[in-house]
């Protein structure tokens, strides 16, 4: 009785599991206080700017997506620039009056499971219009990008407020 008991819970599991429900990817998630440790600049801030393509092009790290056909393939993005006018600085050069965010967007749009969490600014966009808690690396070129990479920003590493 007992092995029938475990073939009928061991069918119904397998039955359960639908192909989206399997599929599932690995995030880094770090608390406040390793964001804040690991930032070069922690600022409540506005954006200035709609987001801006640059010439840039690369892959989402870690995120695959997979075709009808079952084929995974890297996701293809596009380096962008949205430009920042900060409120406060939290902490970093307490100077700082504007900054340039470099993030991506996927190439090509749609709607994607288990996809990347990236950002979008336009400031003339009344219905979207906030400012934000960023949370930053200074790159090489003296750009920022969000602090824990470019997969998900908009998990942690940029978080909207009201704006005031």
């Amino acid at each position: 009785m007992n092995l029938i008991r475990l073939i009928f819970v061991a069918v119904t599991i397998l039955f359960c599991v639908t192909p989206y429900q399997s599929q599932a990817r690995l995030m880094e998630v770090l608390t406040y206080q390793e964001m804040v440790e690991k930032s070069d600049l922690v600022v409540i801030a506005t954006p200035k700017s709609k987001t801006i393509d640059t010439a840039e092009q690369a892959f989402i790290p870690n995120v695959v997506q997979q075709d009808k056909d079952g084929r995974l393939s890297k996701v293809r993005s596009i380096g962008v620039e949205t430009v920042f006018v900060v409120s406060t600085v939290l902490k970093g050069d307490k100077t700082t009056k504007k900054f340039t965010l470099h993030h991506y967007r996927e190439r090509d749009s749609g709607m994607s499971m288990n996809g990347p969490m990236l950002v979008f600014f336009d400031p003339s966009d009344a219905s979207n219009r906030h400012s934000y808690l960023l949370f930053l690396v200074r790159e090489p070129d003296g750009r920022f990008a969000p602090t824990g990479g470019q997969t998900d920003p908009g998990y942690k590493a940029i978080n909207p407020l009201p704006l005031d």
